[in-house]
């Protein structure tokens, strides 16, 4: 349980932080405002779609982009930040927020 905590105050430590949040830092919540699904979808739409271009631009010069890498990296990118958001962030965000109600 105290490892937990541990890895719970790290992740809202650096969570509080501006850069984590770039470009996007509008979206983050108050640390005593409850994460939403709404959020969490929101944020996915933001930071997958930031990084799917990022990552498509990449590839596309230095030509190694296919239709099968590009839909890759595109499931990657959405799934791996939903998945993140929705399992790590939001969860001890809320924790958090619970406790400073």
């Amino acid at each position: 349980m105290k490892v937990l905590n541990i890895i719970a105050h790290f992740h809202n430590w650096v969570s509080d932080k501006d850069f984590i949040w770039w470009p996007f830092s509008f979206l983050r919540p108050e640390p005593q405002e409850m994460m939403t699904f709404k959020q969490v979808c929101f944020m996915t739409l933001c930071f997958g779609g930031l990084s799917f271009t990022m990552f498509t631009i990449y590839a596309v010069v230095n030509n190694a982009s296919t239709p099968s890498s590009i839909a890759s990296t595109f499931s990657t990118c959405f799934g791996g930040f939903f998945v993140w958001f929705s399992v790590v962030t939001k969860p001890l965000w809320n924790s958090r927020a619970r406790n400073l109600r």
